[in-house]
C-alpha cells in the first residue's frame, strides 16, 4: 500500500499556505456578499464558487505535493510548455469574450485561463534550460533561447489583450536569469528590449495610455488618480490600526469595483486594519524568504532555479498587486495570490505552491546533515 511520510515535508510551509487559502475566502465571502446579493440576487454566489475552487485547489496541491516528483517537470519540461502554449493560441480563436477581452476557455461548465497555466510552464522551461546551459547563460548569446521562450508564450497573451501577466513573468525570468549568472548588462539590454515593446503596446490602447497618464498625473496631485486607486485609497486609509471589524467595510458597498478580486487587498485594510494588511505582507515575506533559503539546499540545478521561479512568480505578483491597490504602480489586473476569487488562477498557484511544498522535503534533509 502507497503511504506517504510526511515528516519529510515542510510543516510550517505547509501551514501557512493552508492558513491563507481559508483566510482568503473568508475575505472572499466578506467583499462580495453585498454585491453578489445586488447582482445576483444571492450573497452567497462569490463565496460557495471560492470554496469550490479552494477544494479543487486543495486536491491539485496534495497531487503536486506529494504524489509527483519535481523531477517530472525536469523530464516532461518542453511538453508542458507546448501544452501551454497551443491553449494560449486557442484562446485567440474559440476562446470566451469577456469585458473586451478573450482570456478564456469554456469546457462544460467551467473556463479555464490558460496564461495561468502559461505562467508555470514558462518558469518551468526557463530552470531546464538553466539546467542544461548554465554556462551559457553568462554569455550574451545566452539570452537568445530564454528570449525566444518567453516572448513566444508572452505574445498570443499579449494580443488577449493581457498586459499584466506578460509582464510578471518577463521580471520572474530575468531575475532567475540573474541568478544564474547573466551578466547586467545583458539582463540591461532583455529589459530595454521588453520595455519598448510594452511601451509601444501601450500606446496602441488607449485605455493603457489613460491609466499611465493618471498615474503619473497622481504624483503631483492624488485626485486626479484611477477611481479604483483613489476608493482603494479610502479603504485602506479608514481602516485605522484595528480595523472596522470582518464584515463591516464601507467601500464594498458598491464603491470599490473588484473588491473580491483585483481589490481585496484594501478591503483586508479597511475591515481589519493596519495589522490584517501587515499580516499578509508577512505571509509572502515568509514565502520569499523561505524560498530563498530552500534553494540553497536543491539537490540539483533545476531544483534550485524552479524553487526561484515559483518563489519569485508568487511574490512578485503579490508586490505588483498590492502596488497597485495602494497607487504606487499604474492599475493593472492581477489577482493577489491564494485570497483573491478566481478559479484558474486559485488552483494553478495552490499546484504551484504544492511543487514547493514537494522541494521542502530535500531543504530538510539538507538541514540535518
Amino acid at each position: 500500500m502507497f503511504k506517504i511520510n510526511f515528516e519529510k515535508y515542510d510543516f510550517t510551509l505547509i501551514a501557512a499556505v493552508c492558513i491563507c487559502t481559508v483566510f482568503g475566502a473568508f475575505m472572499v465571502f466578506s467583499s462580495s456578499t453585498v454585491m453578489a446579493d445586488v447582482k445576483w440576487t444571492s450573497p452567497y454566489k462569490f463565496f460557495l464558487r471560492q470554496i469550490l475552487w479552494v477544494i479543487f485547489g486543495f486536491a491539485a496541491m496534495f497531487v503536486t505535493s506529494f504524489l509527483i516528483n519535481y523531477k517530472f517537470y525536469k523530464r516532461y519540461a518542453k511538453w508542458i510548455y507546448l501544452f501551454a502554449l497551443v491553449l494560449v493560441i486557442a484562446v485567440l480563436f474559440v476562446g470566451v469574450l469577456r469585458l473586451g477581452a478573450k482570456r478564456w476557455l469554456q469546457i462544460g461548465p467551467f473556463t479555464l485561463q490558460p496564461s495561468e497555466l502559461a505562467k508555470i510552464a514558462v518558469v518551468i522551461a526557463i530552470a531546464d534550460f538553466i539546467s542544461r546551459k548554465k554556462k551559457l547563460v553568462e554569455k550574451w548569446k545566452g539570452l537568445i533561447a530564454p528570449g525566444f521562450i518567453i516572448l513566444l508564450m508572452l505574445f498570443p497573451i499579449v494580443v488577449e489583450p493581457d498586459l499584466g501577466t506578460p509582464i510578471l513573468v518577463a521580471v520572474v525570468c530575468f531575475a532567475m536569469l540573474f541568478c544564474a549568472g547573466m551578466k547586467m548588462n545583458v539582463i540591461f539590454a532583455g529589459g530595454l528590449a521588453l520595455i519598448l515593446l510594452m511601451v509601444e503596446e501601450i500606446m496602441r490602447k488607449p485605455y493603457r495610455l489613460t491609466r499611465v497618464k493618471d498615474y503619473l498625473a497622481s504624483f503631483v496631485n492624488i485626485d486626479v488618480s484611477s477611481y479604483q486607486v483613489k476608493q482603494s485609497l479610502n479603504a485602506l486609509g479608514s481602516g485605522g490600526f484595528w480595523g472596522k471589524g470582518l464584515g463591516k467595510s464601507e467601500m464594498k458597498l458598491m464603491y470599490l469595483p473588484e473588491a473580491h478580486t483585483d481589490f481585496i487587498f484594501p478591503i483586508i485594510g479597511e475591515e481589519l486594519g493596519f495589522l490584517g494588511a501587515v499580516s499578509v505582507i508577512a505571509f509572502f515575506m515568509y514565502l520569499f524568504f523561505k524560498g530563498i533559503k530552500m534553494s540553497k539546499n536543491m539537490p540539483d540545478v533545476f531544483s534550485q532555479y524552479l524553487c526561484l521561479g515559483i518563489t519569485f512568480l508568487i511574490v512578485f505578483q503579490a508586490i505588483i498587486n498590492i502596488s497597485v491597490t495602494t497607487g504606487v504602480f499604474p492599475a493593472k489586473g492581477l489577482a493577489l495570490p491564494f485570497i483573491s476569487f478566481g478559479g484558474t488562477a486559485l488552483i494553478i498557484t495552490m499546484a504551484t505552491s504544492g511543487i514547493l511544498i514537494n522541494l521542502s522535503q530535500y531543504n530538510k534533509k539538507q538541514s540535518r546533515t
